[in-house]
């Protein structure tokens, strides 16, 4: 494995895009339909530096733009404005690796090309030379070029007078040697493409990027030298510095809640002033109109910051994407407004396709992105720049970027305000990682969808939500059934961690997977009927949401369920949630469904004895799920005074219909605690009171366990909310409640829940007044029916199960909040499922598990799902209820609409179908999808007996996805950002087979490396190699042995060539086959025949 960057021969980079674009339309893994193909000139067309410039955006400077094959990759996406990665005279640094960290907002450790000056300029030559070829290719040389090259430079004159960086500087003004020669190559060997006319000129304009701390003096004396000496239209690049440290460190921490991100003191101290900025500006502009040439800035440099985060090396990292974007258009608005928006700006500082059209408005000239493109999505999401632009353009009726841009100094001003405030650059936006599994990534089959992972029942979820996109409810609401018989009631107030962990989170915001999850329910129809009787009966107590669950899967698999609920209605905690969250129509509808099944509820049927006792009255077997129904206790004094209530008894009677006495004396009502039955009691008790009660929270509210959006309820309905205060009294007089007396708390350490602990501030104490106080720290069980019992507790007071199982006892099983302690709905609902299967295997009976089969996609769906994969598309909420109507228990959000839930399922990424995430995110191509046939064999393992091959043993080798992942470790640079990316918490770069064009790159390596030539795959693992050779025959040989295969692998001939001890597999020769048979068939790599 290496870090540095392999060049390759102009004929091999043609070869492999005709042969690509021959095979499949598609070209270096950007697939044909999302290859850029104007059709009449675009009304954003213009010119830059007097050349026509066919679109105004295009690749940053930075790794898409120093290899050729990347450059045309950029072009290939709609990139026509492209600004070459930066050179300088050090040509030989060592970059750190990894080196880019594009999780969220951008840090990279690399800042300029990491090849030698000479072969740079090769591959820029190589890059302008294929794009000529390409308009050929693609039908466009009918129409202006229409491509600008913008060469970056840095960082001192004296580098930059150097005789590397003159000669670099002089071939890329005057090219005509280099392209000779490769026209000669293209009339040798491909003549369908001699006689294109290719000018000579790569440029004849520059950005200058300087380092931070560069004098004010050296900057002017570049730009001159570029300017006067060289005749360059030049640009001199900016750093958000110059809005100052106070500016900076504002917008940074206090608007958009990026507090973890610190600029060091010396970077502003050292960088150019503003004021010495504008001066430097003013003089250059005066010496480039002498010169007859265009000058600007280009804002923005990236952003020097401490590194506070694991995943690069180093103690400085610079920052990019959306988080510098509030700082560059508020530096340029700054300009703007000191130019009297007579200045021009080239804008690259967290551009994407949501603002762009906003820059252009204001007067930008180019946009240019790094951060955007190192995404999911990958090249391809600059499509979608141009189609919001045009879009935009259209719908102002602008003809030119001129008239688009002709009140830009409103328009700046207010995309300066706009992103100070805009959700999309707060810290918050994307408040959960990269979504990630546990499970390893290998050579095959890493398709996997996250969400499905995160849920505690495995829920369907990609399958159901292409259902709802298909227009097909029925089948949606069945996929849901499959895995989750509370459709009704997880579709209302599940607490989605699937979302948590939604792919989409890379590009915008989650797929809303809750909210379509309820509209399958309320528009989907689907008969449950229970299967044939096995004559088996299980008790069941409880009818929350664990023992509803198991009795459904239990009923389903013809096992007579019966279930003793104590309360007078079944649904457990879901019961007790507020209507306005969750109607009863909801929850007895789910219930209905269970019981249309043939499972039999006993409400109002209390178990008081030990669950053994059901297995004497006939019982098969017993399930215990009685949940969390109890309040968790507080021990302060005053508890006993009128006034004072707990949470469930609350929430249970005013479901009831009672209106439960909050106080007359006009006193807020507090509620104490900050989980979500907190929240419910809080938003329940201002409903009763007309007027606003108060959360009283020991720990800050970023450390509430309740829910974020309901939260944001809370705080819309304009309930308060006490933080870092601790309840000590509560205060009565006469026996009622008249106050909470408090102390203060600071965070201290983390405990074991991770959260910091309130620790009290000695002499804090103070008294809040109140009519009534709702107590609600949490729930406990009510076990005392297990006196007794053999079933046994732990210290904790929950039952003790089996983890695999939920086996307590013989014949007696468990699961839900008795076994965990408070937890989900959904996780209860698991354990139910986790029992009903355990159940079946205690009596004999096959579990049917209803499993979804996920369609291999075809060739349209791929192409559909790229398209997709290539655009933000932001989520469609549901329709709120306004705050000022939310005095009543009226349902607080809506169902969404036909409309747009079929136009939120299309944002769903299909992750059990397709990731190609790697594929995307590489900007060196270093990653490629290839097709294979599924694999399911039994293969022999053989052993060495008296020096003769004899069959120890069978295994069985499946692989069973057709889609899978090859690395090309020859465009490689191990910048890190497929394992950023990646589901798995592997390095794609590091664990996928990995495939070298070099017979001698092959040999250097020491592990996973594989070479083909001709039809024999050779492989290196753990330093041993090798090989398999495809004929009639699966020839497989190594250092031990020499074993031919038939097609059915079926042992034709084998040889010992080593004697060896213990077993051999042939695992290898099959995976091996896999890989030569699917990257022959699917892919044009160079080099492979």
């Amino acid at each position: 494995m290496s870090d540095t960057l392999k060049r390759h021969p102009f004929s091999t980079l043609l070869s492999w895009i005709l042969r690509d674009h021959e095979r499949d339309g598609s070209i270096l893994g950007i697939p044909g339909g999302l290859i850029h193909r104007p059709g009449t000139v675009p009304t954003y067309a213009g010119t830059a530096f007097t050349h026509p410039l066919a679109t105004p955006i295009g690749p940053a400077a930075g790794p898409h733009t120093q290899m050729a094959q990347n450059i045309v990759c950029a072009w290939l996406s709609g990139g026509r404005f492209i600004e070459l990665k930066t050179v300088q005279v050090m040509d030989e640094l060592e970059i750190p690796r990894p080196c880019i960290d594009m999780a969220d907002e951008g840090y990279n450790v690399e800042w300029s090309q990491e090849l030698k000056l000479e072969d740079s300029a090769d591959e820029y030559v190589k890059a302008w030379v294929l794009i000529h070829v390409l308009r050929r290719l693609l039908g466009m040389d009918d129409r202006p070029f229409g491509t600008v090259f913008n060469m970056s430079v840095g960082y001192d004159l004296k580098g930059i007078q150097s005789p590397s960086m003159v000669r670099f500087m002089d071939r890329l003004a005057d090219a005509s040697a280099g392209i000779a020669a490769l026209q000669v190559v293209i009339e040798r060997d491909f003549p369908q493409f001699a006689g294109i006319e290719i000018p000579s000129q790569l440029t004849d304009n520059v950005s200058l990027s300087t380092m931070h701390g560069c004098p004010p003096d050296e900057i002017g004396r570049i730009a001159r030298h570029l300017l006067v000496d060289r005749g360059l239209h030049t640009y001199v690049k900016l750093n958000p510095t110059l809005l100052g440290g106070e500016t900076v460190h504002r917008i940074l921490h206090d608007d958009l809640g990026f507090t973890e991100i610190n600029v060091p003191d010396a970077t502003f101290a050292h960088d150019l002033p503003y004021g010495r900025a504008v001066e430097l500006i003013k003089s250059l502009r005066a010496v480039a109109a002498g010169q007859g040439l265009e000058f600007g800035v280009k804002l923005s440099n990236t952003l020097p910051t401490v590194n506070h985060r694991d995943a690069l090396p180093g103690e400085e990292t610079y920052l990019s994407g959306r988080a510098l974007y509030p700082l560059t258009v508020n530096l340029f608005h700054k300009l703007g407004a000191e130019f009297d928006g007579d200045l021009d700006v080239s804008f690259s500082g967290g551009a994407d396709a949501l603002n762009v059209a906003g820059l252009f408005r204001a007067g930008a000239k180019t946009v240019t992105s790094v951060t955007d493109l190192l995404k999911p999505g990958g090249y391809s999401r600059m499509l979608q720049y141009l189609e919001n632009l045009e879009a935009e353009m259209r719908a102002d009726g602008a003809m030119s970027l001129e008239e688009f841009a002709r009140d830009k100094a409103a328009t700046l001003e207010r995309l300066a305000a706009a992103s100070l405030t805009d959700p999309r650059y707060k810290k918050g936006y994307q408040p959960h990682p990269s979504p990630r599994v546990v499970s390893d990534l290998g050579w095959f089959d890493c398709i996997t969808a996250p969400c499905m992972a995160r849920c505690a029942v495995t829920q369907d979820v990609p399958e159901y939500i292409a259902q709802i996109g298909a227009g097909d409810y029925d089948r949606a609401l069945a996929i849901i059934l499959a895995r989750n018989p509370l459709p009704g009631i997880t579709g209302y107030i599940c607490n989605h961690a699937c979302q948590t962990r939604c792919t989409r989170s890379d590009y915008d915001e989650p797929v809303a997977i809750r909210a379509l999850k309820r509209f399958a329910f309320e528009h989907g129809r689907v008969e449950a009927a229970p299967a044939r009787s096995t004559g088996k009966r299980v008790a069941i107590i409880g009818a929350g949401p664990s023992g509803l669950s198991a009795a459904s899967f239990l009923a389903l698999n013809g096992v007579q369920a019966t279930i003793f609920e104590a309360r007078d209605r079944a649904g457990g905690m879901a019961a007790v949630a507020p209507r306005f969250r969750l109607p009863d129509a909801v929850v007895q509808r789910d219930v209905a469904r269970i019981t249309g099944m043939g499972v039999q509820i006993k409400t109002s049927h209390r178990i008081d004895g030990p669950p053994e006792s059901l297995l004497e009255q006939g019982f098969d077997a017993v399930y215990v799920a009685t949940g969390f129904q109890r309040d968790g206790a507080l021990d302060i004094p005053g508890l006993e005074g009128e006034g004072v209530h707990t949470a469930l008894d609350f929430l249970k009677r005013v479901n009831a219909g009672e209106r439960p006495e909050l106080g007359r004396n006009g006193r807020d009502v507090l509620v104490i605690g900050g989980g979500n039955t907190a929240v419910d009691a809080a938003r329940t008790a201002s409903r009763l009171t007309g007027k606003p009660a108060t959360v009283v929270y020991r720990r800050t509210a970023a450390e509430m366990p309740a829910d974020a959006e309901e939260i944001v309820d809370l705080c819309a309905e304009g309930i308060g909310l006490r933080t870092l205060v601790s309840p000590s009294r509560v205060v009565l007089e006469d026996g009622r409640v008249v106050g909470l007396e408090c102390v203060r708390n600071e965070l201290g350490e983390p405990d074991a829940s991770g959260r910091r602990r309130p620790v009290e501030i000695p002499g804090s104490a103070f008294t809040m007044p109140a009519d009534a106080v709702i107590v609600a720290i949490g729930q406990a069980a009510d076990l005392a029916f297990l006196d007794g019992s053999g079933v046994t507790t732990r210290r904790n007071g929950v039952i003790e199960i089996d983890p695999e199982t939920g086996r307590a006892l013989d014949l007696i099983f468990a699961g839900g909040d008795a076994t965990r302690g408070p937890e989900t709905i959904i996780a209860a609902c698991a354990d139910g499922r986790r029992a009903a299967e355990a159940l079946c295997a205690e009596f004999g009976v096959a579990f049917d598990t209803y499993a979804v089969t996920t369609p291999e996609p075809s060739d349209e769906d791929v192409a559909r799902m790229k398209r997709i994969r290539a655009r933000k598309m932001e989520q469609h909420r549901p329709v709120m209820l306004p705050s000022a109507e939310r005095g009543g228990f009226d349902l607080v959000d809506a169902t969404l609409d036909e409309e747009a839930a079929r136009a939120e399922a299309t944002r769903c990424l299909q992750c059990t179908a397709l990731c190609d995430k790697c594929v995307e995110v590489c900007p060196n191509r270093a990653n490629y999808t290839y097709l294979i046939e599924p694999v399911d064999l039994t293969l022999p393992i053989l052993a060495c007996r008296g020096g003769s091959l004899v069959i120890a043993g069978k295994e069985r080798i499946q692989i069973d996805q057709t889609r899978q992942i090859i690395h090309l470790d020859d465009f490689c640079n191990e910048c890190g950002n497929c394992a950023t990316f990646c589901v798995h918490p592997g390095r794609p770069y590091v664990e996928k087979p990995r495939l070298f064009l070099r017979e001698a790159d092959f040999l250097a390596e020491g592990d996973n490396a594989v070479f083909i030539e001709g039809d024999t795959i050779r492989s290196l693992r753990d330093g041993r190699e090798s090989r398999l050779t495809v004929g009639d025959a699966l020839v497989y040989e190594t250092d031990r042995v020499r074993v031919a295969l038939s097609p059915a692998y079926e042992i034709i001939e084998a040889d010992v060539k080593q004697t060896f001890a213990g077993e051999l597999s042939l695992k290898e020769a099959a995976d091996l086959a896999s890989i030569l048979t699917g990257i022959r068939g699917s892919l044009a790599l160079p080099g492979l025949g």
